[in-house]
């Protein structure tokens, strides 16, 4: 399924459950020993202060970026532009690679660059009730760039401690 344009490049966002706590938090990424390991890349970072801005303005409150759902988020990412098509994590193996969830959702898409993306998720009722729902409290997000094509996925989690089954950097 290859894919010229933004809008048609997004799939259907998905919400694998609907059971959350409504804590909020403010966007970081340390390791559980309150150390900062993991690197965030800029496109990621900015993902995610978009992905808030929108939040704040609908009075959602801010979602904490998370290192474990943004590894499992490029893990992702990085099989999709490997492959160069565009599909959702197959549920069994989202809830494989995130660990201590209740409620996770998924946003996937490519284009050209971060505000492009996010005004297109913005506009597909399906992503913007992700990144509009307030039961989400964490956030993961994995950029990869290929061939000048940005790909991403966004990774909603409403536990306040979400974890991956991936091997994380040690802290």
């Amino acid at each position: 399924m290859r894919t010229k344009r933004v809008l048609s490049a997004i799939l259907a966002a998905t919400v694998l459950s609907v059971i959350a706590p409504n804590t909020l938090a403010t966007a970081a990424g340390t390791a559980t020993n309150g150390s900062t390991c993991w690197e965030s890349k800029d496109s990621e970072s900015e993902f995610a202060e978009k992905i808030n801005g929108s939040r704040n303005r609908a009075g959602k409150g801010t979602l904490k970026l998370d290192p474990e759902l943004s590894k499992a988020a490029r893990s992702h990412t990085r099989g999709m532009a490997n492959k160069d098509l565009l599909y959702h994590t197959p549920g069994d193996r989202l809830t494989r690679k995130v660990t201590n969830w209740s409620t996770l959702g998924e946003n996937v898409g490519v284009g050209n660059w971060v505000g492009e993306l996010h005004d297109a998720f913005m506009a597909s009722p399906g992503h913007k009730g992700n990144i509009l729902y307030r039961g989400f409290t964490h956030v993961g997000v994995g950029v990869i760039v290929r061939n000048n094509r940005m790909w991403v996925t966004v990774i909603f989690e409403g536990r306040t401690d979400p974890g991956t089954t991936l091997p994380m950097p040690r802290c």
